[in-house]
Formats: structure tokens, C-alpha cells, sequence
């Protein structure tokens, strides 16, 4: 088991240019992958535990084509 920071975070609309919060809470990694200059939002951490060995079963991995 590991331990990963999840926070909530500030960004701005891209098409709006409003500032907008996220309703849930991601990764530092994600964020930067989804969100244009997004900010944590301060007290909103939350540490969980997750499994390093964890399988991927989105159903992107069960529709791809080597799983046909």
C-alpha cells in the first residue's frame, strides 16, 4: 500500500474565463494533465491508501482489441 495526496482545485474556464472549482478530488499529475493552471485549493488534501499492484478494469481495457 501507498500513500496519494488527492486535492480539490482551482482553474479557469478555458471558454467561460470564469474561475471554477472541481467537484472531486485528483492528483497532482491529473490536474496538470486536465486542467490549464490549475491550483490546490488550500485544506482540501486528503491522504489515501491505494494498492501499488492495483489492475487496471476501466472498460477501456476490457474493450480493446485484445480483449475481442
Amino acid at each position: 500500500m501507498k500513500l496519494m495526496e488527492l486535492w480539490r482545485w482551482r482553474y479557469r474556464d478555458t471558454q467561460t474565463g470564469e474561475v471554477c472549482r472541481t467537484a472531486f478530488q485528483m492528483t497532482a499529475t491529473q490536474a496538470a494533465q486536465q486542467l490549464a493552471e490549475a491550483e490546490r485549493i488550500p485544506g482540501s488534501m486528503r491522504m489515501v491508501r491505494v494498492e501499488d499492484d492495483f489492475v487496471d478494469t476501466l472498460p477501456a481495457v476490457f474493450n480493446s482489441p485484445l480483449h475481442a
